[in-house]
């Protein structure tokens, strides 16, 4: 006869499982990726914006498949170096999340100066903002690292 026990959860990591963790990150990267398309539909079909930005010294029509791919790539390396993180440092939410805070701050410096008119400007803004905030909402899980210590 053999008696098997449970391990104690000690963090929220190893509470949630690793297909709830999959599924959320999935989640956030389509809620991302959403705010995009949402931003874009709004702004250039819906407003007449003409999303146009001048790169390599040539003007470009920011499509919706740019969004689209776009907005995953960055869901995607969000996700990554969040899990990379996670396997290195017990702070990898916190320290993620400031990573991510100055990654979409400096996202804004490109496209946004090479937009060709203010109404472009603000729509990549509006998009570059809104994704950075729909990945650092949803991608970590907060508090990873604490302890149930003292409960």
């Amino acid at each position: 006869m053999s008696t098997t026990t449970s391990p104690p959860a000690t963090t929220a990591t190893s509470r949630m499982s690793t297909s709830a963790r999959r599924l959320r990150r999935t989640l956030a990267v389509g809620v991302a990726t959403a705010v995009g398309v949402g931003t874009w539909l709004i702004a250039v079909p819906g407003r007449g914006v003409d999303l146009s930005v001048t790169m390599a010294e040539a003007t470009t029509q920011i499509g919706l498949g740019s969004v689209i791919v776009a907005c995953v790539v960055a869901g995607l390396a969000g996700w990554g170096s969040l899990a990379l993180l996670e396997r290195l440092t017990a702070g990898a939410p916190k320290l993620w999340v400031l990573i991510a805070v100055a990654f979409t701050v400096v996202s804004l410096l490109g496209p946004v100066g090479q937009a060709q008119s203010l109404e472009a400007a603000l729509t990549l803004g509006a998009m570059h903002l809104g994704v950075g905030a729909a990945l650092i909402g949803l991608l970590p899980v907060r508090g990873a690292t604490r302890t149930n210590r003292g409960r």
